[in-house]
């Protein structure tokens, strides 16, 4: 290696600095994401572990009718199981202001001195709770004021419950995503609140770690139950070592990581783009480099050092901004999935996967426009006086001169063009695809929201017609409807339901003749009709039955065979199989579920207060309330991915055009010398800059299509089973042409100031 060739190649970087930072930021950039996804997914999956699994959660939780000591003893002993406790869950009503309730969900614990089962974390406070107080999962501290609270058991009156501590739960979702808080008492506390201190829940574990081994232990000690008298109401099983928010991880962290990949594969072009650009404006030294000897090889081997030198420094530039992006974004998923964070450290291999990206990824991309330059001959090198004849765009014809020569110049080069506007495009079509899908989301659950036709869910513990006439009665209620409900389990008679009730949970509901308030949208099959007895319409939570399929689930212990007829989608309820009322009352039970739609919320609920009715609650907007929060975080992700893909792909136009000019910079002595003042030239330039904007918005706007339908496939199906909407933003092509056209002048400001500043001589004499 001769040392004047390794002083060009330094004479280079040092003339292009500029340029040349502008690729270490980008690919920085692009390996920071890389990096950062990698890392917080590494943090978070690790912590998950450590958190979720710390508790020691149930393998198999048994809803009975009691459970006592002797009981658990003798669990303890069965074949298969390790470990067995006792336990009690009650849905209260916690009062926060004169007309503002929520849900509280109080776990009775018998001696939380000797917990091993579902444990929680102690941070503040009393421990154990005293007599007459609870422990409140932290989450719910934002939510619950401190002191004294007012709760009511279902069929009780409100009794003052005063919070004695802070605990952490790490197996329940956050309070404020499902709108309800989470307590801990002991029985006697419970009693004091006017409930039973009879415990009804058995929870084990069991050797096996798998769902068919669970499954199999606790059949088999449900039948054993069932034959020592026990009744066995419902047996849970949620997925074994799952979070209840992992699948939302994995969402996240699924589009994050495409998104991350795509952005360092623009920064990849855009370092393709300017190097070629660099050896197009040097195609005249090429020629002479060749004539004195060099080789193909040596020259491509010249400047594909140079794309590794930078791509070295971008990468030492990013692994630091790396770690600390994911380790900040760990910070903030661990609070949307209740986690402590024990640890931050980031595996070793997300480490290697970022140096093997910014050392490989750029020279890799940049090999193509490196080997076809260098391959250029020495006539045709130094042939080259940087004005080329024109082609195609000369047939354009009809447009003021500036603007014409603008148009005919922007597709005068064919090649760098469709690598510009590649570049632009696909930074366009994330932003794009970006809010798309994020307005997928929020379509699919105002659609969930907005086909509920309701304003309150009232769960009556048994039916009550003259409640159901005295609110009818009141003034701004529009219509009131009896429904069926009753939780339920597959045919194997265990559910996948969490502790907290709501997850992996299934339903059975009965849905009156003529219903007007909810829509349902059939996406296969028929809807119910009147004198369906076994008929069910699933929705798309419900499993893999398919229309024709016969399904039998278990209601109380009790199975019950259903044909299945339909299937639709639904938003914002959990896995639910619709009957007829009529075949729920003959075949399931009584209908004790009013759906009230009013003008008034709180004088319904001051009605249920007055007539002193055990009964739980949720308001349409408490629904709503809570989908939202489980989508936000996606859509939070999304926009600010989009932003960051539209910034590089502006970078990139601002880098091609730059780069365009200085290849140009004869020509521009041509018009100048036959003319051409600095402000046209300067027109020239900003109108090329802008007619590649408008292009690439357009085929950015092509190009989102099928991005957005393919991630909100993989996003809708990851929540849904069922993919988003296609959902075309108008705000997002309107959002993406200003910043298109306006980056796009922006982008060409510095090299059109440049060109026009050139003198004649300057000009002509540069090489």
């Amino acid at each position: 290696m001769s040392s004047p060739r390794w002083n060009k190649a330094h004479r280079d970087l040092v003339l292009a600095a500029g340029r040349m930072s502008l690729l270490v930021v980008a690919i920085a950039a692009g390996i920071s994401g890389v990096g950062s996804v990698l890392g917080t997914n590494g943090i978070v999956t690790r912590e998950i572990d450590a958190n979720y699994l710390g508790t020691r959660p149930a393998a198999a939780t048994f809803d009975l009718d009691r459970v006592d000591p002797a009981l658990v003893d003798r669990v303890r002993t069965w074949p298969g199981v390790t470990d067995a406790e006792a336990r009690a869950t009650v849905t209260a009503r916690l009062r926060l202001g004169p007309d503002e309730w929520r849900t509280l969900l109080l776990t009775v614990v018998p001696d939380f001195t000797t917990m091993r089962l579902a444990t929680v974390t102690h941070e503040s406070g009393s421990w154990p709770p005293p007599a007459g107080t609870m422990l409140l999962e932290r989450s719910a501290r934002e939510m619950v004021p401190p002191g004294t609270l007012e709760v009511r058991l279902p069929g009780g009156t409100i009794r003052p419950l005063t919070v004695s501590g802070v605990v952490h739960d790490p197996s329940l979702a956050p309070a404020w995503q499902e709108r309800s808080a989470y307590g801990y008492v002991t029985p006697e506390t419970l009693a004091g609140l006017g409930g039973s201190p009879v415990l009804d829940e058995l929870k084990i574990r069991t050797e096996a770690t798998d769902r068919a081994g669970i499954e199999a232990v606790a059949r088999d000690l449900s039948a054993w139950l069932s034959a020592q008298g026990r009744e066995v109401h419902e047996v849970q099983v949620p997925p074994p070592g799952k979070h209840p928010h992992s699948s939302q991880m994995t969402a996240v962290m699924t589009m994050l990581l495409v998104f991350a990949l795509l952005g360092l594969a623009l920064a990849a072009v855009l370092t393709a783009t300017v190097i070629g650009g660099l050896m197009a404006q040097q195609i005249r030294q090429l020629g002479v480099m060749k004539a004195i000897g060099a080789r193909t090889g040596q020259i491509a081997g010249l400047y594909l050092a140079q794309v590794f030198l930078l791509g070295l420094i971008a990468t030492l530039i990013s692994l630091p901004l790396g770690t600390l992006a994911a380790r900040t974004y760990a910070g903030l998923v661990a609070e949307l999935l209740n986690l402590e964070l024990g640890s931050l450290t980031i595996p070793w291999w997300v480490y290697a996967v970022q140096i093997a990206a910014g050392l490989l990824v750029p020279p890799l991309f940049a090999a193509i426009p490196i080997v076809r330059a260098a391959r250029v001959t020495v006539r045709e090198a130094i042939s080259d006086f940087g004005v080329r004849n024109e082609t195609v765009s000369a047939r354009i014809t009809g447009l003021n001169r500036v603007l014409l020569l603008a148009v005919r110049n922007t597709f005068r080069r064919r090649g760098r063009l469709l690598l510009t506007l590649g570049l632009l495009s696909a930074g366009g079509a994330l932003f794009l695809a970006g809010l798309n899908v994020a307005a997928a989301w929020q379509r699919t659950a105002d659609e969930g929201m907005a086909s509920r036709h309701y304003d309150l869910d009232i769960r009556l513990t048994t039916p009550d017609p003259a409640l159901t006439s005295a609110i009818t009665a009141l003034p701004g209620v529009r219509t009131v409807e009896t429904w069926g409900y009753a939780p339920a389990s597959a045919q194997t008679g265990i559910a996948s339901t969490y502790p907290d009730g709501g997850h992996g949970s299934f339903t059975i509901r009965g849905v009156p003749e003529a219903t007007t308030l909810l829509d349902f949208t059939l996406v296969e099959g028929r809807m119910l009709r009147p004198g369906d007895i076994d008929a069910a319409v699933l929705n798309s939570l419900a499993g893999p039955a398919k229309v024709g399929d016969t399904v039998t689930y278990s209601v109380d212990g009790k199975p019950t065979t259903w044909r299945v007829v339909g299937l639709v989608r639904e938003i914002g309820n959990p896995a639910t199989a619709y009957v007829t009322r009529a075949a729920f009352e003959q075949r399931v039970g009584p209908s004790r579920v009013l759906r009230v739609a009013t003008d008034d919320v709180p004088a319904v609920g001051a009605a249920l207060r007055e007539a002193d009715v055990e009964a739980a609650t949720q308001s349409t907007a408490e629904l709503a309330a809570a989908v939202d929060g489980h989508v936000f975080v996606l859509i939070g992700a999304l926009i600010a991915l989009a932003v960051v893909m539209a910034v590089v792909g502006v970078l990139g136009l601002a880098a091609a055009t730059g780069t365009g000019v200085i290849e140009r910079t004869r020509e521009f002595a041509v018009m100048r010398a036959i003319g051409a003042s600095p402000s046209t030239v300067t027109r020239i330039v900003l109108g090329e800059t802008v007619v590649v904007g408008l292009l690439s918005w357009v085929v950015a706007a092509v190009l989102a299509v099928p991005l957005s339908w393919a991630i909100g496939s993989l996003l809708g199906s990851l929540a849904f089973r069922l993919p988003l909407t296609l959902t075309i933003s108008p705000l997002a092509l309107a959002l993406w042409l200003v910043i298109a056209v306006a980056g796009s002048a922006l982008a060409g400001t510095a090299p059109a100031r440049r060109a026009s500043s050139l003198t004649v001589r300057q000009a002509l004499a540069y090489v």
